[in-house]
This record gives structure tokens, sequence and C-alpha cells, in this order.
């Protein structure tokens, strides 16, 4: 017996990729939506008259020229369906942006963290708030209405959006996500900060159209994503992509996951700056450490020397398993991508295979800082266009 065709999830399918359709390609025709999804031409103005009947898309009142025939006016995400909210949560910041539904930031802004798991909540939740209220559009009254929240957190995650370990939040074994619904008074969706970045720039960044890519990405530690054959992998608990916590040099700085010589405690935000106090460099941040780098500073330089090496030797394990065409530097390692590029290349050229390395390509992220708050806001979106189950 054949199994039944949901038809409410196909036709949430073919909406969802109209939508993409328009996002990607603001001012879109009509006519051309067809060759752009590959759907007929009377599927798609049904999808059409149904996302303008639920104010989703609107008609722009200025005609496209046309060579014969009528004019044509173009389609769009309307900016006033509704915004979508994404955050990063670290020890030390929370990072907040809104964006429309088609994913054009609106406003952003960044406030105090905390470890205390309580404190954090209201702070985000203080925080998101304020960004909402801010976030009138051009000639708006009132902000449009919320949509969704996505946010990125630096632990490991589980598939059902449990917090297993955070080791530099000092959390473990929490339901994150029922917290944080409770605390927001909205659905939200949740994932690993670096899983979410990786969405960001498939969605939005250097990786669209790219089938196989490493994300990589530094604050509070190192995380990992990887995309292979267009889709993010997870791995059988949810928990692949913790390039942070290969071991780089054995016996070597503290972790906080308990073990020892971590990537992450030579590569991270966190202990950049800490190794620079140690050379007796005190640097409040990555942007001062580029500064100084930038001015000639030898122990700074040394120092993203010494990150990239390390960095370029964990991520050839990455290049020989996985076979990647692309890398990109993101969050706050592409603020120093700069100075530690050239001894990462370098590490690549020695550890990974020939064949495997020469093709490989490596791109600072367009997202920069914001590549986890956008990563949220790609889960925030992912959500809002989320296709029912099939019926079998």
């Amino acid at each position: 017996m054949l199994p039944r065709v949901n038809s409410a999830a196909i036709r949430r399918l073919n909406m969802v990729r109209v939508f993409h359709a328009l996002r990607e390609n603001p001012s879109c025709a009509q006519r051309d939506l067809s060759r752009l999804t590959g759907l007929d031409k009377a599927t798609t103005s049904a999808i059409v008259a149904q996302m303008i009947e639920e104010g989703l898309v609107e008609r722009s009142e200025a005609p496209r020229a046309r060579r014969i025939g009528r004019p044509e006016t173009a389609l769009g995400i309307a900016p006033s369906a509704g915004l979508l909210v994404g955050a990063r949560l670290e020890p030390g910041t929370i990072r907040i942006v809104s964006t429309t539904l088609a994913g054009t930031v609106v406003k952003q802004s960044q406030i105090p963290g905390s470890t205390d798991l309580a404190a954090a909540l209201r702070h985000l939740h203080e925080g998101i708030d304020a960004v909402v209220a801010a976030s009138r559009l051009e000639g708006g009254a009132a902000p449009p209405p919320l949509r969704g929240i996505g946010i990125g957190i630096p632990a490991l995650m589980d598939r059902e959006g449990r917090l297993v370990l955070a080791p530099n939040l000092g959390w473990r074994d929490t339901p994150i996500r029922p917290l944080l619904e409770e605390a927001l008074g909205a659905p939200v969706h949740v994932d690993n900060d670096t899983k979410a970045a990786a969405m960001a720039e498939r969605l939005f960044g250097a990786c669209r159209g790219v089938e196989d890519f490493v994300y990589l990405t530094g604050h509070s530690g190192v995380g990992g994503g990887l995309f292979l054959g267009g889709r993010l992998y997870r791995g059988a608990q949810g928990f692949a992509g913790e390039i942070g916590h290969l071991t780089v040099v054995p016996g070597g700085r503290p972790c906080g996951c308990g073990k020892r010589g971590c990537l992450e405690t030579y590569v991270s935000e966190t202990s950049i700056l800490a190794q620079a106090g140690e050379r007796g460099r005190a640097l409040p941040d990555l942007w001062a450490a580029a500064t100084a780098a930038r001015n000639g500073d030898p122990v700074v330089r040394t120092l993203l020397e010494e990150a990239g090496s390390h960095l370029g030797f964990a991520l050839s394990h990455l290049v020989n398993l996985a076979n990647p065409g692309l890398v990109v530097l993101g969050g706050n390692l592409s603020i120093v991508a700069e100075f530690i590029l050239p001894a990462l290349n370098a590490a690549l050229d020695e550890h990974a295979l020939e064949p495997l390395r020469r093709d490989l390509r490596l791109v600072v992220s367009p997202l920069g800082p914001d590549a986890v708050p956008m990563g949220g806001i790609a889960l925030a979106m992912d959500g809002f266009l989320s296709v029912p189950s099939p019926i079998l």
C-alpha cells in the first residue's frame, strides 16, 4: 500500500520555497518565481495569493518594465509582516539583533551577560523587550509583531533542546528551552551557538549554495559547524562539531570541560586575552588585540600566530575526515583573521592531505561577530517556516 501524501505538508513546503526565493531575490516578478522554485505557474500563483492574504508578501507600487505585454509588479517579503529576534548568550555579554522576516537587520544591542542562570534569563528578557520596542520600521507607529526568537548558546545541546554541558557558563543538564520560553513568554528555538552561526552563513552569509563547508568561531569557547551534503551534520546525539575540545597540546592548559590542552584553551577569545595578560599585555577584547597586532606589537603578533597554528592543526583533521570545499572563520575569530590566517594556512599545508587541501577555500565571514545572533535569526526563521510532519 502506497503511503498517503499529506497535502498540507506539501503546500507548506512549497510556501517555504517561495518564501526563500523572495527573500533571496527581493523585488522579484511573479513570473520569475516558477523558474526560481521549480513550481508550476498555477501553484506559484496560489501560494503568492495566500501569502499576500496573510500579509507576508506585498506587491510594490512601482511597476517592472517589460518589453511587451502588461507591466509587472514586484513582489517582496512585507517588512511589516513581523520581527524575528536572535541572540547570542555568552558568560560576559548577550548580543541581540532584530530583523524583518526576510532577515534585514532592524536593531542591534549588546548587554551584560551572567553565569547565573536566573540572572542571564532576566537580562535576556529585558534586552529582547528593549530591542523589540525599539524596532519600529520607517514610518511605523509600532513595531511589527514578534514572530519568533532564536538563541545560540555555547553548549552541548541535544536534539530535544536540552543543555547537556556548558563549561564556560557552568551550566549542566538544564532544560533550557522550557526555561527560556517561560522567561520570555514566547516560543523559543535554541541550539548550540556555532551550529546556529553555520545556519546563518548558509542563509545570509558566505555559504549560500555551498553544499560542504566548515564554520569555525571563537568567543568564550571554540566551535565548529559542519554542513555536509547541504545539511547541518549533528551526529548521533546532536553534539557533532566540538572542534574546540580536540587536543592540540597534550597535557596543556586546563579547559573548562575538565581536560587539558583543548584547542579552545589556546584559540578562544577568552584564552587569547588570558595569555596576553600572562605575557604582560592587558587587552580588553579582540578588537584591542587586532589593533595591537596592526601596530606591530611583537608579543600580540606571536600570540595570534600561535593561535593560528593550533587552529590549522585541529582543522587539518576535519579536512582529512570530511573533505569540505570551504572553511569560514566567523564570530570573533573574524576580528583577528588577518593575523591568524598565515599560520593557519601553513599548518594546513603541513598536516592536511594535499589532494584535499589543494582546492580548499578559506574565507572570513561577512557576518563577523554577529554570526551567532544571526544564527538565532536563522533558528527563528526555520521555526516560523516549520513544516508539519507528513502523515503516513
